[in-house]
């Protein structure tokens, strides 16, 4: 799964680092009913112990204290998939949960679970091009992790 592999990079580095979580499993859930998909396992930890934030850079969306009651910015993952929803034509079933720095946006595709409840990331444009990047939330922030850091 890779996540605790990115747990570990992060608090290798968490002097680099700047998150809001934990966040309760009950505002999990809540995030999950207003964009109407259910989290891949590794995407549903990361919020778990960190929310969102930053980190050497790489910011990560996700929850900042509560879905119903964060502000309209970034990194509140939630507000953002919606908006893309609504602005860009974003298919229902990705999450939105970083950028790439240069247009794109990585997202979860949740209209696919494999056998371990995960879904893959792949970069999405607002022209509704899409392409693989990692075949779970945990594999893909490993590797821009260990990449970054």
């Amino acid at each position: 799964m890779n996540i605790e592999n990115a747990f570990q990079i992060i608090e290798d580095n968490i002097d680099d680092a700047d998150f809001c979580g934990p966040v309760a499993p009950d505002k999990i859930a809540s995030a999950e009913e207003i964009l109407g998909v259910k989290f891949p396992k590794s995407y549903s930890m990361f919020l778990e112990k960190y929310g969102a934030g930053d980190i050497a850079g790489i910011e990560l969306f996700g929850i900042i204290k509560d879905p119903t009651t964060d502000g309209q910015m970034v990194p509140n993952g939630i507000w953002l998939t919606l908006n893309l929803r609504e602005e860009s034509a974003l298919p229902k079933e990705f999450i939105v949960v970083s950028e790439t720095g240069y247009g794109p946006y990585y997202v979860i595709d949740t209209s696919f679970k494999d056998d371990n409840l995960e879904s893959p990331v792949y970069t999405w444009d607002t022209g509704n091009q899409k392409e693989k990047t990692s075949d779970s939330f945990g594999e893909f922030l490993s590797s821009l992790l260990e990449e970054s850091i």
